[in-house]
């Protein structure tokens, strides 16, 4: 085996077991092991650079600063009361609603997005109800995950399938959703059945005297934070349209100019919300894509997708459940995004064997492993590592642990739905 894939490869490892013991901040975790690539020779910086993945980074930067806004005017906590009273209160059914929210929101914006604001609505909700959050969190997150791999734009990893291989939003709305949609639905049950014991409210809350109006603070932050929320959703959803008229309307610049108007027009605000904005958060992002880029550039994925070829021994029904649990074990501990694009490369390879699937349904297959799968962990997708975030910056104690027995049950039960419904695709011929 070649030296740099073993040098690559232990790095990783021994950074995913550090992460997982939580005992060293997670950004000096990757910071150290993106320098012992460099160091190693590895990677160099121009490389390092170009593996990150910058619109990301972009999009993130861009919705914490609308976020802040949003949250510092009492916007969050205004919502949850009025959400919180529509429910009656009852938590059962925001466990059961507020993931399924989360589902279809992300597939016509984007994971990441929607776990930027339902987290912070979530936590506020909970507060109130004296509920544990981190169950319900969590399920908006598997959810998220599960319902934006219904169209292309839905996930990240969707964007890269679809636009290297190119299938569009149409062809992912024929047949990823109604997977997706079935996928969803099992993982809600599994979660419902798992936790339910937990969501028991241990006060009583006095509705008469809950007035949400009161949660406003800043009327003129309101509005400014909410024209730029809707501006963001505007060129989130028609970034595509601009795209194809010769404008670079990508999915970061969608987000960073409603926020850079938002800072231009803050006043007095810009310093304060500069200063908010979750720094070592990106950073971790920015490390997290120069060790996943090492594994990639020493072939150490592409060597997965070709024991993959191997392993199926010449049966295509066997290869699509490989293409699916081995792109969801996969993503449960790389990041789906450089992850996707490794595959996107793979799947045009094996497209290439005679005999072999159509590259369609081993996108169908890839993308719903990858989307899912990363629910698994919480650095399995970005939005994953949002939620965790928020979550441990309210002083919730979490872990991998507690996260893995939650998130695994609906992701196995959603990826066995997948499997079954695939198998009928490329039974019927219908990819």
């Amino acid at each position: 085996m070649d030296q740099s894939l073993v040098i690559a490869l232990a790095v990783f490892i021994i950074s995913i077991a550090l992460l997982a013991t939580e005992k060293i901040n997670r950004t000096v975790v990757v910071a150290l092991a993106s320098l012992v690539l460099l160091i190693m020779g590895i990677l160099n910086l121009q490389e390092a650079i170009d593996y990150v993945n910058w619109e990301t980074i972009g999009l993130l930067f861009g919705m914490f600063i609308i976020a802040i806004v949003l949250s510092d005017s009492g916007f969050f906590s205004y919502l949850a009361l009025i959400l919180a009273k529509k429910l009656s209160y009852d938590i059962k059914r925001i466990f059961i609603l507020f993931p399924l929210l989360a589902g279809l929101l992300a597939a016509f914006l984007n994971s990441i997005t929607v776990m930027l604001f339902l987290a912070v609505l979530t936590l506020e909700i909970t507060r109130l109800l004296k509920i544990d959050p981190v169950p319900v969190i969590i399920s908006e997150v598997v959810i998220a995950n599960t319902g934006g791999a219904a169209t292309l734009i839905g996930d990240p990893p969707n964007v890269i399938l679809g636009t290297q291989l190119g299938l569009g939003f149409n062809e992912f709305i024929i047949n990823n959703a109604p997977i997706a949609l079935a996928a969803s639905l099992t993982s809600i049950g599994v979660l419902y059945a798992l936790n339910r014991k937990s969501l028991i409210p241990t006060g009583q809350i006095d509705v008469e005297k809950i007035d949400a109006r009161e949660a406003i603070v800043d009327k003129g932050r309101l509005n400014r934070g909410l024209g730029a929320l809707f501006l963001a959703i505007a060129l989130l959803v028609t970034h595509g349209y601009f795209e194809g008229l010769g404008v670079p309307m990508t999915v970061a610049l969608s987000a960073l100019i409603p926020a850079f108007l938002l800072l231009l027009i803050g006043g007095s605000d810009t310093d304060y919300v500069l200063k908010k904005v979750d720094y070592d958060l990106l950073l971790f992002f920015i490390g997290l894509f120069i060790l996943v880029g090492a594994l990639e550039k020493t072939g150490a994925i592409r060597l997965f997708a070709g024991g993959l070829l191997a392993l199926a021994a010449g049966s295509n029904a066997m290869l699509l459940s490989l293409l699916l649990w081995g792109s969801a074990g996969i993503s449960a501990l790389v990041d789906n995004i450089p992850f996707a694009v490794t595959m996107s490369y793979a799947i045009k390879d094996l497209a290439a064997v005679p005999g072999i699937l159509g590259t369609s349904i081993m996108v169908w297959a890839v993308s719903l492993g990858t989307d899912i799968g990363g629910n698994a962990t919480p650095i399995g997708a970005s939005s994953n590592i949002v939620a965790y975030d928020s979550m441990e910056k309210h002083g919730l104690s979490v872990g991998w642990i507690r996260w893995i027995k939650i998130a695994v049950p609906p992701t196995i039960a959603a990826l066995i739905v997948c499997n079954i419904m695939l198998y009928a695709k490329y039974a019927m011929g219908f990819y």
